[in-house]
């Protein structure tokens, strides 16, 4: 396999076979240049090939000395966290949370064991059966391979992180035939990824460690569910069997003489789990008729894919809470004395919340294949509670100022400007023993919070902000009632380039808050409503200007494998520089010789926006 080195070509899109041979032809059909390759050699190739702990460091990207103080010298003790957290079935589940040294660590190892992971099941050309821990799968769609069945078994494997003790990890690496390391190799892995006895619960590399152990059990079953005729998956300690027979086949389970609520596992099923190095809890081993409500991983099948009803109302009843009071009860916390009514856990951590809807608004919309067109124009319930609690969150119950920006790249020119110019770090950011820490938040284009609030990243979206304020604190007698509780403390900044892009949200600003916006205005910032404000780049002389403008000339023209920024939407990636590409390899990887003062205006416009907000009684 070959890779472009010198970026004229794209990586790994080479037509004709060796790039060494005279008929090879690069995907943009010009001719291929031999010292322009190099060979691309995968991380289970360099895995292999390793023979010491160095040559493991150097493949997770550290210096020998660097992994040895964090794996060796670091007391076991001092390496973890620990906390309970509660399950939704009852009871605690222990979390051992890495410190960060640690988990950064551990995060790389876990990309390369990804890496790996991919490329066995490449080799091997099957499509994995497990849906936990693995990148565009889902509870919902482990969920949805059951649904319409005659017959639902559930089964649980107990103690699942804890099963995968120091040794077992060890014995891995070293005999399974796809990795089969070195011995220093798989045991300074295993030394990384266990807390000195097994995987911990709260490891970035536990997942990918437990999904690869765990492929032989996949392996025996996926083979036990063929030889009787059902369906077969697992979401990391949940196993589910299915089938529509009329009868479930008794080489899997078989129903109690004595009680029919009761399901005993087969001898054979048990013997295929315990043989894997896996403990059955059989307290939570469940079979699921048609006509009952059918449950898998938490979700109903009976139809389609569905989140309980229960569910949903909970949720929302939370949401109102929170909306009228700013605390919103988790559980019922049972009192230890009998006489004493149970009482509410009250929290204001929206976290937990976020979770519950964005799960409820993932699963929904899995099984709906809505396009996002749609789901504007016609919003499910779901969708409207979602939103307007991601309004509260972000525009209302904010612990700092938030600047939206039109995009991705934005917030990397902002964040290295401001720490460049120490004359904005009182009011945008600070230095610290632990690295220079922004005092603003911008805005996170990842996630599920862009969809449901409709951000794009382009400056037309923008305009959903301030009609989510015209929606949530101007309501109609068709919208939602107020909010009761309204804290913004802290402004919501959107940034805008001074140019064409502005008419969309300037046009909707005005007709609805009476703010007159245009590209020749130049106040430093407009107080739209409340905590919303608008800063414009500075106009410099009443003219188009963009963000991209404020750095010096010999930046924006400086060019990487022949290309140079094109801040158009439409460019030839074969000529020009995306903002992206130019945020990642000319701004950031060149700020300590980059001359940020072209960015004060905008931070001072920025910095008096605040201040603005600050002053307000």
């Amino acid at each position: 396999m070959y890779q472009c080195q010198e970026g004229t070509c794209a990586p790994l899109t080479l037509i004709a076979g060796c790039p060494f041979r005279s008929d090879a032809r690069c995907s943009r059909r010009s001719a291929c240049k031999p010292f322009y390759l190099r060979v691309y050699v995968s991380h289970l190739q360099k895995l292999r090939a390793a023979t010491s702990r160095k040559e493991l460091a150097a493949i997770l990207g550290y210096q020998p000395k660097t992994m040895t103080a964090i794996v060796y010298q670091t007391l076991p003790a001092a390496k973890y966290t620990t906390f309970d957290i509660d399950k939704k079935s009852g009871g605690k589940r222990t979390i051992k949370a890495p410190i960060p040294k640690l988990k950064k660590l551990q995060s790389h190892l876990s990309h390369v064991l990804y890496q790996c992971l991919a490329e066995i099941e490449r080799e091997r050309g099957a499509t994995p059966i497990s849906f936990g821990f693995r990148k565009n799968r889902s509870v919902a769609e482990n969920a949805s391979r059951h649904k319409r069945r005659r017959w639902v078994l559930n089964l649980d494997l107990e103690d699942f992180f804890p099963s995968f003790n120091f040794g077992r990890v060890r014995g891995f690496f070293l005999k399974d035939k796809a990795f089969a390391l070195n011995p220093e190799v798989a045991t300074t892995i295993a030394q990384i990824a266990c807390d000195g006895i097994a995987l911990p619960q709260g490891s970035p590399c536990s997942p990918v460690i437990s999904e690869l152990i765990a492929q032989i059990l996949d392996m025996r079953l996926v083979r036990l569910a063929k030889k009787y005729g059902v369906t077969y998956t697992r979401y990391a300690d949940d196993i589910t069997f299915s089938t529509s027979q009329k009868d479930f086949p008794t080489g899997l389970a078989a129903v109690d003489p004595n009680d029919p609520a009761v399901w005993h596992l087969s001898e054979e099923l048990v013997g295929k789990i315990v043989n894997s190095g896996f403990t059955i809890n059989n307290a939570k081993t469940r079979m699921h008729f048609r006509g009952s409500r059918q449950m898998v991983t938490g979700l109903v099948v009976n139809e389609k894919v569905n989140i309980r009803s229960d569910y949903y109302r909970r949720a929302r009843a939370m949401c109102d809470m929170l909306f009228q009071t700013g605390q919103y009860y988790k559980v019922v916390i049972q009192p230890d004395d009998e006489d004493e009514e149970p009482k509410p856990d009250l929290t204001s951590n929206l976290n937990p919340l976020q979770g519950i809807l964005g799960h409820i608004y993932s699963v929904t919309q899995s099984e709906e294949r809505r396009e996002i067109s749609e789901q504007r124009q016609k919003p499910r319930a779901i969708r409207k509670l979602f939103r307007r609690f991601l309004f509260y969150k972000h525009c209302m119950a904010l612990k700092e100022p938030l600047i939206i920006t039109e995009g991705k790249t934005d917030p990397v020119y902002l964040r290295e400007a401001v720490r460049s110019r120490t004359k904005f770090h009182p009011a945008l950011g600070a230095p610290g023993k632990d690295g220079f820490k922004h005092t603003v938040r911008y805005f996170n284009y990842g996630g599920l919070t862009h969809e449901v609030m409709d951000l794009g990243g382009g400056t037309g979206d923008l305009k959903s902000i301030p009609l989510d304020y015209l929606r949530n604190l101007k309501p109609s007698k068709d919208s939602h009632k107020p909010f009761a509780h309204e804290p913004m403390h802290h402004p919501v900044i959107i940034v805008l380039d001074n140019d064409e892009g502005l008419a969309a949200v300037a046009s909707t600003v005005k007709k609805n808050f009476g703010v007159a916006i245009d590209i020749k205005s130049t106040a430093d910032f407009y107080n739209v409503t409340e905590n919303l404000y608008i800063v414009k780049t500075p106009e410099n002389g009443a003219r188009k200007t963009c963000i991209e403008d404020m750095f010096p000339k010999k930046w924006r023209d400086h060019r990487i494998n022949g290309k140079k920024l094109n801040t158009a939407s439409k460019i030839d990636p074969t000529k020009d520089l995306s903002k992206e590409a130019f945020a990642k390899s000319v701004v950031k990887a060149n700020a300590d010789k980059i001359d940020f003062s072209g960015f004060d205006p905008l931070l001072e416009r920025i910095n008096k926006a605040i201040q603005h907000h600050a002053a307000k009684p």
